[in-house]
């Protein structure tokens, strides 16, 4: 399957609002990385993943709509980033516990329950 990359022009395409000149910021920064080891002085050369599209898309809604400040903005995708990592490692988790037979799948299942407290017993 091949994955058909875009390049700083059409990724500007899509986001018009944002100047491309914060593009190449972003791109220094480490917060949006193109395809290879291009150097700024070639962005036009620049080829971009579908996933740092949408990068670009996310990092545009946190700056542009949410406000979120320059110097957090490392911090917050940090955190994004770990959420999708801990996603993606549960979604494996959820793939061995699928192939499991269902006694053991039951078992993990039963282990891995929240135990029950005041706070989460269910109220009559």
């Amino acid at each position: 399957m091949s994955t058909t990359l875009l390049t700083l022009e059409s990724v500007n395409a899509r986001y018009p609002d944002i100047a491309v000149q914060e593009i190449h910021w972003w791109v220094a920064q480490g917060w949006v990385r193109p395809d290879g080891d291009r150097a700024p002085e070639h962005a036009g050369d620049w080829r971009f993943h579908p996933v740092d599209v949408a990068r670009v898309g996310l990092i545009r809604d946190l700056r542009h709509d949410m406000g979120v400040a320059e110097d957090t903005l490392p911090l917050v995708l940090s955190l994004i980033d770990q959420v999708y990592s801990l996603r993606a490692a549960l979604r494996g988790v959820a793939g061995v516990l699928d192939r499991l037979p269902p006694e053991v799948r039951q078992v993990v299942l039963s282990a891995t329950a929240e135990p029950e407290t005041d706070e989460n017993r269910p109220k009559p």
